[in-house]
């Protein structure tokens, strides 16, 4: 079985590639392909059998089937699920063509999940180039949150807030938890 996750940026790669092998019941071969693709040692061994997951754009998987790094045949013959991240934005990357060039190499038992935040034009070109059966999951809204977040203050003195940061940042309360983005200001940081 293999798995294919098409991103429309280069950006995402390197975090779902470590989400994806912490969530891994088997190690993993994996590895970054670079923007200008070429065939080195490493890179022939690493790609010569049936990847089990690979995460790229569309653009650098055609370079590789193009230039022979990555088989065609090895794609038609193992690749069970693709994966189409942020699929409302992937067309506006210019990745079309590249898309339309890849369904030929991409089997018809494939299961092939479309993740979208917007429904578009682009979504439905690619939901008749790539779904057979469409089943469309439609998440209801849940509010806009402004309602659930409360901001914090703690009245401590100088020498209690080293032990409230580092109290807070071993309970991964801050990043972890909420995942937002936060901001410890004090008397002698400047407020803007």
């Amino acid at each position: 079985m293999a798995v294919q996750c098409l991103l429309q940026s280069r950006e995402g790669e390197e975090p779902r590639q470590i989400l994806i092998s912490q969530g891994a019941l088997l190690p993993l071969a994996k590895m970054m392909l670079p923007n200008k693709v070429s065939v080195n040692g490493s890179t022939a061994t690493t790609l010569s059998g049936p990847p089990y997951i690979f995460v790229s754009t569309p653009a650098c998987v055609q370079r590789c089937l193009s230039s022979g790094v990555l088989q065609a045949k090895s794609i038609h013959d193992y690749l069970s699920i693709i994966i189409l991240d942020k699929a409302d934005l992937i067309f506006t990357y210019g990745y079309e063509k590249n898309l339309k060039d890849l369904k030929t190499h991409i089997p018809k038992r494939c299961q092939c999940l479309l993740m979208a935040a917007t429904s578009s034009d682009d979504v439905e070109s690619l939901k008749k180039l790539y779904l057979h059966n469409p089943y469309i999951l439609t998440l209801a809204e849940v509010g806009d949150g402004k309602d659930e977040i409360v901001p914090k203050n703690i009245q401590c003195s100088y020498r209690d807030k080293l032990l409230y940061i580092l109290a807070i940042l071993k309970l991964d309360l801050v990043q972890k938890k909420f995942g937002i983005k936060s901001a410890v200001l004090n008397a002698e940081l400047p407020v803007n």
